[in-house]
């Protein structure tokens, strides 16, 4: 049977293929990695039980085609608290790729199917953002918390277009502030989230930013669909210098003096530090 060199595969079956071998590629990571990270918490959960969860979030990245660049250094020294913008679920497998760190999220994602387990060997920090559940949030974060730990809190309290940032949630902040922190001497470092393209494309020439972002009223399967038979993202992180956070320091004044950080790091452009990672 003679083949016809001018036959091409249609677009849609490589966008297929694509998002087939990142799913392969995601489970196959996940086999390999999760076992001996289970084990390894059984004998410790200080800085290096990180190291494992980190290398298995770099192997999500590369394979959902997910880049980076980097603006600033971010502290690696435990008992920074990193506080940001929130642009899409990605977010968590850029950040994990990048950071030693736990992160925060709302308690109702520990029912869903595998989240538990999976956050579990990140040591996620589930939390109710309920007002009236703040004291007793605080308490167990500071009963959790080590003092080589860092943690990555997303203070909008939920995912946005990247356009521009949500006023920050004070009370998110609670935990790492008052009589409750007294043992733990936290450093803040504010982190800015910037999508620079995506599926090659970038989007001051037309790009489609809800490719990468997830907000309103998407659906979560529909989107991971799509972007997985996309090419992939790039993504700017800037990290800004850390603030000491001194004792009796008002929660509403930082989350102002946060988010007006964060937000102006959406129009930086061209700044010094800028290191490029292309896997």
């Amino acid at each position: 049977m003679s083949i016809d060199p001018s036959h091409k595969v249609p677009d849609s079956a490589f966008a297929s293929l694509r998002a087939s071998i990142k799913v392969a590629a995601i489970l196959l990571a996940s086999v390999v990695l999760m076992p001996p990270q289970w084990l390894f918490m059984r004998f410790t959960r200080g800085r290096a039980s990180f190291v494992l969860p980190r290398f298995w979030f770099a192997c999500l990245r590369r394979a959902m085609g997910l880049r980076f660049e980097t603006v600033g250094t971010p502290r690696d020294s435990g008992g920074t608290l990193f506080v940001g913008n929130h642009i899409s679920h990605y977010d968590i497998v850029l950040l994990g790729s990048i950071l030693r760190a736990r992160f925060i999220a709302k308690d109702e994602m520990e029912s869903w199917p595998g989240v538990r387990f999976i956050g579990g060997l990140g040591q996620t920090l589930f939390i109710s953002r309920r007002r009236q559940d703040t004291a007793s949030v605080a308490a167990g974060i500071a009963a959790q918390m080590r003092p080589d730990h860092d943690v990555v809190l997303f203070a909008e309290g939920t995912t946005s277009s990247g356009e521009q940032v949500a006023p920050f949630k004070s009370s998110l902040l609670a935990p790492f502030l008052g009589p409750q922190a007294s043992a733990q001497a936290w450093h803040l470092q504010p982190f800015t989230l910037d999508i620079i393209s995506v599926d090659g494309r970038i989007l001051s020439a037309g790009g489609d930013r809800d490719g990468y972002a997830f907000h309103g009223g998407m659906e979560a399967g529909p989107h991971v669909s799509r972007f997985f038979r996309m090419s992939g993202a790039l993504v700017r992180v800037t990290f800004h210098p850390p603030i000491a956070i001194p004792p009796g320091t008002d929660r509403k004044a930082l989350a102002m003096q946060v988010h007006d950080i964060v937000a102006a790091g959406l129009s930086c452009r061209g700044a010094t530090q800028l290191h490029h990672n292309p896997g």
